[in-house]
């Protein structure tokens, strides 16, 4: 998948330059600025305005993100534009919103969107890494064992100490709060229709060609290169996080779908969420 903007973000952020443990922050700049860039474009809107079908990626990606906001009918919007000046959230802590969108209507009105973005080129993106008394601060758990078996996991740096009971255990006592706990880690706020923007409602995601040495990334070469996006709300996210094609809550993360572990220099004192 090509585009012409990627490109000149890859070569100004000069990703093709950068060594392994440094290019993820990067990468995330530069999908940020792409979909600021191509939300704000004026031509982008003008074609959606006539309905007219994908062409090239940038328009592509542009429909598909406003269409899982909810917006398909074009004819009453005056201008949309977007920005990755981004608010802290209360607790001083960064926002899990990346870009915020707001569509300015005819008559005046506006609507903002937070949208979160995320590129990767591994299996499971992380979403969270936090300690246990952040965690039970955020999400609102007080039950002391939910706390003190999620505190074993965090200095262990996993469940391999776990005996089967406590495994069990531990799904148990989650599963009242499972979804809550889920959109936590999405969003940084387990509030199913939060009103403050620094909570993103949709996320987009961007997967990208696995380097085949990552310690010699040749992005002219094509590693790196886009392979494929997806826009999705946070709450059909969630549930496809938590649940099988079935309906069945899956048995990874202890019924939540998600992958616990810990970022290096973390381990023992705090736990990473991935999904």
């Amino acid at each position: 998948m090509t585009s012409l903007l990627l490109e000149e973000l890859y070569k100004k952020y000069k990703i093709a330059e950068l060594t392994y443990g440094t290019i993820h922050d990067k990468l995330g700049d530069a999908y940020e600025e792409f979909c600021v860039t191509i939300l704000s474009d004026d031509e982008n809107l003008q074609k959606a305005k006539q309905n007219i079908k994908p062409a090239n990626l940038d328009y592509e990606v542009y429909l598909s993100i406003l269409n899982c906001c909810g917006i398909t009918d074009f004819t009453d919007i005056k201008e949309i534009c977007a920005t990755s000046k981004i608010p802290h959230r209360q607790t001083r802590g960064l926002s899990k919103t990346d870009v915020i969108i707001t569509v300015i209507y005819n008559n005046g009105n506006e609507k903002k969107i937070a949208m979160s973005c995320k590129q990767s080129y591994v299996p499971k993106m992380a979403f969270a890494e936090f300690d246990v008394e952040t965690i039970c601060c955020e999400v609102g758990i007080s039950d002391e064992r939910l706390k003190a078996l999620m505190l074993k996991h965090q200095t262990d740096k996993s469940a391999k100490y776990f005996t089967t009971e406590e495994k069990a255990e531990l799904r148990k006592l989650l599963e009242p709060i499972r979804e809550n706990f889920v959109r936590w880690v999405i969003t940084g706020s387990p509030e199913k229709n939060p009103t403050d923007i620094v909570y993103p409602t949709v996320i987009v995601k961007f997967r990208l060609k696995k380097p085949a040495n990552r310690f010699d990334i040749k992005v002219d070469n094509g590693d790196l290169s886009l392979t494929s996006f997806g826009a999705v709300t946070v709450e059909d996210y969630i549930h496809s996080i938590i649940y099988d094609k079935k309906g069945n809550v899956k048995n990874g993360g202890f019924g939540t779908g998600l992958a616990w572990t810990y970022a290096t220099g973390s381990g023992g004192f705090k736990i990473q969420f991935k999904a």
